[in-house]
């Protein structure tokens, strides 16, 4: 998990970084260990192992489908995945493993745990956790991630979490080493960036202009080692760059800056929805981009009301920013 800090500013700078989640379906999973004992194995069933990776371009649920109780959107599992590579921890310790979401928003883990079916959530001083470490239950985590997942380093911590599996379980799970390539036709970016995103709101000193001002908007997504993936999606809405942050421990960061390129940026939003309570902040900072798309912000009228919207994101940011450690 990387945390997005230090939107960085010249003079007024008004960000909404996002880390919460909400599930909108339910379900229920059948017992999972009762499929063990079969001469053949249906959990290898559609697992693939090999020594190359390769890259797909979408989604597929088989396994999980088949072995929980009720259907949910592929929309949906897609976004929970791009959430969970952002903002999750796949923890592995000796013949234990763990999933970990750490937010500061109770009410939105509640959420996950009623919608999942199972987990706990536990309350710390200023931010709350999201805990799985039941076998059935990361068993049926490994049947979305597995052959679903973009991020190399989120494959190997998979790769671990089915090793210990496999020993407690007598199963013989493969890892699925085919990598997704992010698109602008599903989910997965929309909820990678409800954990790694941030819309960011710039008001500079402009000489010769009527207002004296220039608002810039900006589109932000950091990760720790994800270069490669990051140079995909700038090449997905044609626009912007992508540099290693100063200072940090490989963590980089894509940003576009610019008007036109924002414009993918918006219709992709649209299209695919935020499911986080962070919905709002995208929907103020998509007033802004509407009023300076109709030139509002050239005068002063309507530039007083970008600073008061942009104030509102800058609150929802400071109630929202990332916390806590995946570890007890």
């Amino acid at each position: 998990m990387v945390a997005l800090t230090n939107c960085e500013v010249s003079v007024t700078n008004f960000a909404v970084c996002w880390n919460s989640l909400l599930f909108t379906s339910t379900f229920s999973c059948k017992n999972l260990v009762s499929y063990t004992q079969s001469a053949r194995n249906p959990h290898t069933f559609g697992l693939r192992n090999s020594s190359e990776t390769t890259r797909e371009t979408s989604h597929k649920f088989l396994m999980f489908n088949k072995y929980s109780n009720k259907i949910i959107s592929k929309e949906w599992l897609t976004w929970f995945i791009g959430f969970s590579e952002g903002d999750g921890a796949l923890l592995t310790n000796k013949n234990n493993v763990r999933f970990v979401l750490t937010q500061k928003e109770g009410v939105i883990l509640y959420q996950i745990q009623e919608v999942l079916g199972f987990g706990t959530v536990k309350q710390f001083n200023n931010f709350y956790r999201y805990i799985i470490n039941d076998t059935q239950s990361i068993l049926l985590l490994i049947y979305i991630f597995n052959g679903n997942l973009v991020l190399p380093h989120r494959q190997k911590q998979l790769g671990n979490w089915i090793k210990v599996i496999n020993k407690k379980l007598n199963l013989d799970l493969n890892l699925n080493i085919t990598l997704i390539k992010p698109s602008l036709l599903d989910s997965w970016l929309s909820g990678f960036t409800d954990a790694e995103g941030c819309f960011n709101i710039k008001i500079q000193p402009r000489p010769n202009t009527i207002t004296g001002y220039r608002v810039a908007l900006r589109f932000l997504l950091d990760q720790k080692n994800a270069e490669s993936t990051l140079l995909i999606i700038r090449d997905l809405f044609g626009y912007g760059q992508v540099n290693l942050r100063k200072n940090t421990n490989g963590v980089y960061r894509y940003s576009n800056n610019s008007f036109k390129g924002l414009l993918s940026v918006h219709d992709y939003f649209l299209t695919f929805p935020l499911k986080t309570k962070k919905v709002k902040s995208f929907n103020y900072w998509d007033i802004v981009f509407t009023m300076v798309l109709n030139k509002e912000h050239l005068v002063l009228e309507g530039l007083e009301k970008i600073r008061a919207i942009a104030k509102l994101i800058n609150l929802n940011n400071s109630l929202t920013d990332k916390t806590g450690s995946a570890k007890p």
